[in-house]
């Protein structure tokens, strides 16, 4: 399996493995996170006398005897003592969840209230639920998938980004190219040279040409009308590729005329049969679909939701992604479908275009 692929299938299935206590860990630290001025969380720090204690344990303890209503005994009923000597106070923790600060130079209460924080602590680590069991057996687990989380989808992110990049480069690379070559003094000839792109026609009347620095292949309906052909559909396949099973096919095309449609698409799972399946645009739907043909026909798989109409005369991309069995479709990124075939395809990959359509293609990438 493709490393991407499985990256997405960790990714979904690990948040939902984790969903309910990853809720509970999020909403108990949003909680948390304002206790210093959400006074139902924890109770607002006072401000004593001074910055040095002057009374003891036993002045505190004594203190915190005089709130009859907290029945507190002895040091058995303390949890602990937070001392903040900067504010003059300090706050004793009750084990029945109250707190009650005392000024460290006088030894006058200064407020009891209920203290929430250290129960909501309870529930976000887990250790309120079944103690250390759930804390160390299921919080912490769920912690380290939400570090995976953030991995896997920093990665889908990220892989993208540097697709684009990679491309951009190149285009740039390409144009420092040109202009080196133009300032060697060589001939626009040679400057305008494209990679060569060429095909093994199947069906149809197909042709190299140019456009500008471009190397172009074009189905031209008007060379084709007097050739004998068992299907309308003109297809050819691309030299050098042989078994393409699973990526990216992308290509530019122009929509240049025809008597009744203008189309094209991208061939993939090519057999030796000439049998594949399709993702094409024409301008009669206004959308992209993928067809399969096989027995000498063609079958309609499924249909694109937006319909769009492309202007003739201008560059257009198709991209096609194969993964496994899963094909996505899409045309200029924004019209786009997703299938998922039967099993997974293996062959070459080509253009198709309609036997009355003229249409262009260039700037074919298998990756």
């Amino acid at each position: 399996m493709h490393f991407n692929v499985a990256n997405r299938k960790v990714h979904h299935w690990a948040s939902f493995i984790v969903a309910v206590p990853l809720l509970v860990m999020i909403v108990s630290g949003l909680f948390l996170q304002m206790k210093k001025q959400w006074t139902y969380v924890q109770p607002p720090e006072q401000r004593g006398t001074g910055k040095a204690p002057v009374i003891g344990l036993d002045a505190i303890l004594a203190s915190v005897q005089t709130v009859s209503e907290q029945g507190v005994r002895g040091w058995e009923d303390v949890n602990r003592l937070d001392v903040r000597p900067g504010k003059g106070v300090v706050k004793v923790w009750l084990n029945n969840g109250y707190e009650v600060q005392v000024d460290l130079g006088t030894g006058r209460v200064l407020q009891t209230a209920y203290r929430r924080s250290d129960f909501i602590e309870s529930i976000h680590d887990g250790s309120f639920f079944a103690g250390d069991w759930t804390k160390l057996g299921l919080f912490l687990p769920a912690g380290l998938v939400m570090l995976l989380l953030w991995c896997s989808g920093m990665w889908m992110v990220w892989v993208p980004f540097i697709a684009k990049r990679r491309r951009k480069d190149k285009r740039m690379l390409g144009k420092a190219a040109a202009v080196v070559l133009l300032a060697s003094g060589l001939s626009s000839t040679a400057v305008a040279q494209a990679p060569r792109l060429t095909v093994d026609p199947i069906v149809g009347h197909w042709e190299t040409a140019t456009d500008g620095a471009d190397a172009t292949v074009v189905a031209d309906a008007r060379k084709w009308k007097t050739e004998p052909a068992t299907t309308p559909f003109p297809v050819a396949a691309i030299r050098g590729i042989q078994s393409f099973t699973d990526g990216v096919l992308r290509v530019q095309f122009k929509l240049v005329g025809g008597e009744s449609d203008q189309a094209a698409g991208i061939a993939f799972g090519i057999s030796p049969a000439n049998e594949y399946y399709y993702a094409r645009y024409n301008t009669k739907d206004g959308n992209v679909a993928l067809w399969q043909f096989v027995n000498g026909d063609r079958k309609r798989i499924l249909d694109g939701a937006e319909h769009v109409q492309l202007p003739l005369g201008a560059w257009h991309e198709l991209k096609v992604e194969v993964r496994g069995a899963k094909v996505t479709a899409s045309v200029n990124d924004k019209l786009r479908l997703e299938h998922t075939l039967p099993a997974p395809v293996t062959g070459r990959v080509g253009f198709w275009t309609k036997r009355d359509s003229i249409t262009a293609f260039r700037g074919f990438s298998a990756r």
